[in-house]
């Protein structure tokens, strides 16, 4: 028998900024394991992917499960719910700009975890400057593109 957890909020919230940087991080790592299915993504493949203990991984997916942002279940694996899928589409595309940003803009090479935390930290109207300086291209990173040069919408 499996443990299922979610709960429903009555205000959906549907920006980056409504989650911390750490459930943030734990959302994008589900959606970009899950894809192109949407499979359940279990505990010890986002534990390798973020390089997090166990016991890390297993507190954050029961803190995300509580909060309504993925549905767990035991043994099975998580995936995320449709708030937990607006969520980490808008830090996929935060990311998405900001790795864009770096290779077509200033010609360099910037990691995904840093890539990452420059995209968590950056206030909105940064994010928003930087996609108009590339002009809304994107590298094929971005949910809404198709592939790579695709427009990168918001």
């Amino acid at each position: 028998m499996s443990e299922s957890r979610t709960r429903t909020s009555a205000t959906p919230r549907s920006a980056a900024s409504d989650v911390e940087r750490g459930a943030a991080r734990y959302l994008f790592a589900v959606a970009v394991l899950s894809e192109p299915d949407g499979e359940r993504v279990t505990t010890g493949e986002l534990r390798e992917h973020l390089d997090v203990t166990p016991a890390s991984a297993s507190e954050m997916v029961a803190r995300l499960a509580d909060r309504g942002l993925v549905d767990y279940e035991s043994y099975q694996g998580v995936r995320l719910t449709d708030r937990g899928t607006t969520v980490a589409e808008r830090v996929a595309w935060q990311f998405c700009v900001v790795s864009t940003f770096f290779e077509s803009e200033l010609d360099a090479a910037i990691d995904d975890r840093t890539a990452f935390d420059v995209a968590f930290a950056l206030p909105s109207d940064g994010l928003s400057n930087l996609r108009d300086l590339v002009g809304g291209s994107c590298l094929g990173l971005c949910p809404e593109s198709a592939g790579e040069g695709d427009e990168c919408s918001a």
